[in-house]
């Protein structure tokens, strides 16, 4: 288990299954995630992706964050999905950190990134304050109400951090 100032993460556990589902179905919060999680290697699925269930300082499961190594060279992916109700109260920032403690001080990453649709303010606001910047941009690269967008690719790298 890792250890937030707000939160904690743990592995997900079967029984988290249905209350992430449902957080991930919520109208708020389905409209904003950008998942690639699966790959096909002979026909058959693979998850790419670890998570964590994050749990509150109340001991309740609000969302869940995600990394996958995308490169043999220690650059990582990142995704967080957090209920719309407890959106505003610091919980992703103290996920997102607890996790970049883990990534860069425990399996030696020397970059994580993420993907977010320009008009997430919230989101984007929320990663610039955990120290990531703007990496370049997916012109129109997802549909979503109606029309196409464009998704930003954000960046952290080791030595722009106090985690080495």
């Amino acid at each position: 288990m890792l250890k937030g100032y707000k939160v904690s993460l743990r592995p997900l556990e079967q029984e988290d299954i249905g209350m992430l589902y449902k957080i991930s179905n919520e109208e708020n919060v389905r409209k904003f995630n950008i998942r690639h999680n699966t790959i096909q290697d002979n026909g058959e699925e693979i998850n790419l992706r670890k998570a964590f269930s994050i749990i509150n300082e109340n001991d309740i499961l609000i969302g869940f964050i995600t990394y996958k190594e995308i490169y043999d060279k220690l650059i990582y992916s990142i995704g967080i999905t957090i209920g719309s109700s407890y959106w505003g109260r610091g919980y992703g920032q103290d996920s997102i950190k607890t996790l970049l403690r883990y990534l860069f001080g425990e399996l030696n990453a020397m970059k994580v990134e993420l993907e977010v649709i320009k008009n997430n303010l919230r989101a984007i606001n929320c990663y610039i304050k955990c120290g990531f910047v703007e990496g370049r941009i997916k012109k129109n690269n997802i549909y979503v109400d109606g029309e196409y967008m464009d998704i930003i690719i954000m960046e952290i790298f080791r030595e722009d951090t106090n985690y080495n």
